[in-house]
């Protein structure tokens, strides 16, 4: 989540404005694209999303493992931060696997945890609406925070087996807010053109 204000729109420099530009229109495009799967094919885009999910488990699973040689190498912590880190590294590859082998189970399984993070997320992004209101983004941030909020709602009320369709289609539509939001914020990173002086605008000097 980008937050800008006008202060930092004008303490840009066009360099850096472009370079935000740039970078806007290409994440708007991907979430455009993303939400609207999500929307049309709901089923298949929760299996890959369970999918996604699943490796980046297996990646923090693998790079806990990676840490705790590094911390054996070096004898830098005491064994019980050893152990710790061993159960850590267990239960990411655990949830991963399980993950990439059932993705319905996962993702009903994950829907709690979901929900928790879309009510600290839509919290935090109408506090910020609330907070920046009359600067760009601002309105979006509250219609985003409040998706948040129904996405997890929705996600609570619902049975295992409607939650995944459901919850997929809410994270499309999203993900088309967000793209919204970034179409926003490229056209407030306009940089700011500097008035060329004409030629025959110079002043004279009389005699």
């Amino acid at each position: 989540m980008f937050i800008f204000n006008q202060y930092r729109l004008k303490a840009l420099s066009e360099a850096s404005c472009l370079h935000y530009r740039k970078h806007a229109l290409v994440m708007a495009v991907l979430l455009f694209i993303c939400g609207t799967c999500c929307l049309i094919y709901p089923f298949m885009a929760g299996m890959y999303l369970s999918y996604i999910i699943g490796m980046m488990f297996m990646v923090c699973g693998f790079y806990t493992f990676y840490t705790l040689y590094s911390l054996v190498v070096f004898r830098s912590r005491h064994w019980r931060s050893k152990f710790v880190s061993v159960i850590f590294a267990l239960a990411w590859l655990l949830l991963g696997f399980s993950f990439v082998i059932h993705p319905l189970i996962g993702m009903t399984s994950l829907s709690l945890v979901f929900s928790c993070f879309f009510i600290v997320g839509g919290v935090s992004r109408i506090v910020s609406g609330f907070t920046m209101r009359g600067n760009a983004g601002a309105i979006t941030n509250i219609i985003i925070g409040v998706l948040d909020l129904l996405i997890a709602v929705v996600w609570l009320s619902l049975n295992p087996e409607q939650s995944y369709l459901f919850t997929t289609a809410f994270i499309g539509v999203e993900m088309i807010f967000s793209a919204a939001g970034f179409i926003a914020l490229r056209r407030n990173l306009t940089p700011a053109k500097h008035k060329k002086l004409n030629l025959n605008d110079t002043p004279k000097t009389v005699e």
